[in-house]
């Protein structure tokens, strides 16, 4: 018992070093030999005081051991054909043309986390990660989860708040953030890239432009007031080419709002640096909500993430310039960077550059890099990044 009781006080210690981002079982403070009795020892004492259950308790044991938790069997199976998986460049360019793994070998924790782990920012990966926190748990079942996907403009008032661990975002940050958190902190933020996104235009599964495509010139004339790509404004589905009912059908237009890192990205690539989004687009919060406008609206049109595609909207095939050919938001156009809205998602970290992360850091992104985090991705419609990407990431954090 007393020995259990000194456990216990070094990893509050821990805890306390960590400012509250992760108590760690001792596993990562003691030499190798001394690990294995010492966790369980911890563990033993959690459950005695009633802090985790003791199905939680054997999990935990389990993973001690070197033995997967039974509750993980339930994990989204790993990909396991590697001709889709993304190479290892980054999007430009997404990636480059020779496929590979798409995560380290496993995920065996190197010790196990309770405490609680925080995510604010990006509604597109809202899902995502949710379903990460979800199997996060099986591995680390006494951890408690804090979450919020409003949008990528979020993620950065709270790391620098200290409002949150780790800030999702559908977008890189932007100088003037970069510059903030530099002043603040003495250091940069590190943004890991954990999965590769396509935007889709979305529209009506009965609308046939979906079989047509659409170029930027005509995009940025249907969403923007500015025009910066040239020509007049576009109304109606009959000035891309429709004819019949379609002609004079008025479109109408659906779009995120400036929360999110989405809206910013499309403005960015479709509209130009300084275009405009038109008052009168319907903005809407989240991405879930904006296909499941446009599914209702026959006559609409709107953009999001890839993963948010079900059987209810179609897809529009995209190229940059007029008279090119359209691309189709497919998994290895994104990774040849050949579909022209392609793109990274992010998890955004506060991590000083030359000391070692907290437990919390490694273990969470240690965890999103593995089969079963990059298997997550895949499933929920996303693509996986390469193994070389996750190693030059995960580097990142101990560099």
């Amino acid at each position: 018992m007393q020995r259990t009781t000194k456990v216990l006080k070094r990893a509050a210690c821990a805890l306390a070093v960590a400012g509250g981002l992760g108590l760690i079982l001792p596993a990562c403070t003691l030499d190798p030999a001394n690990r294995r009795q010492e966790n369980i020892a911890s563990v033993l004492q959690l459950e005695k005081e009633g802090r985790i259950t003791h199905e939680q308790a054997m999990g935990m044991l389990a993973i001690i051991e070197g033995q997967p938790p039974a509750s993980s069997a339930s994990a989204p199976a790993t990909p396991t054909d590697t001709s889709s998986t993304p190479p290892s460049v980054p999007m430009a360019a997404v990636v480059p043309s020779t496929p590979s793994v798409a995560a380290p070998a496993g995920y065996t924790p190197e010790s196990v986390i309770t405490g609680r782990l925080r995510s604010v920012g990006s509604d597109t990966m809202d899902r995502l990660m949710a379903l990460w926190e979800e199997q996060f748990r099986v591995f680390h079942p006494a951890v408690r989860f804090f979450h919020e996907g409003k949008g990528s403009s979020t993620a950065f008032p709270a790391l620098m708040e200290g409002r949150s661990d780790f800030g999702p975002m559908s977008r890189s940050m932007k100088e003037s953030e970069v510059t903030k958190f530099r002043e603040k902190f003495g250091h940069e933020p590190i943004q890991l890239r954990v999965a590769v996104d396509a935007i889709g235009v979305y529209v009506h599964p009965s609308n046939p432009i979906a079989g047509l495509g659409m170029d930027f010139s005509q995009l940025d004339a249907v969403f923007s007031s500015t025009r910066g790509r040239g020509g007049a404004d576009i109304t109606t589905w009959g000035q891309l080419g429709l004819t019949g009912e379609w002609a004079n059908a008025p479109i109408h237009v659906y779009s995120r709002n400036s929360a999110s890192g989405t809206y910013a990205f499309f403005r960015e690539h479709v509209l130009g640096k300084d275009g405009e989004y038109r008052s009168t687009n319907r903005e809407l919060v989240g991405s879930a909500e904006l296909v499941s406008a446009v599914a209702a609206d026959p006559y609409g049109i709107g953009y999001s993430g890839i993963g948010y595609r079900n059987p209810s909207v179609d897809v529009v095939a995209l190229s940059n310039d007029p008279g090119t050919e359209k691309i189709p938001p497919e998994e290895q156009y994104a990774y040849s960077g050949q579909y022209p809205l392609a793109r990274f998602l992010y998890i955004t970290v506060n991590h000083q550059p030359g000391r070692q992360p907290t437990p919390l850091q490694r273990e969470f992104a240690r965890f999103v890099y593995s089969p079963v985090g990059q298997g997550i991705v895949k499933d929920e419609g996303f693509f996986p990044v390469s193994q070389e990407i996750a190693e030059q990431d995960l580097a990142l954090l101990f560099r």
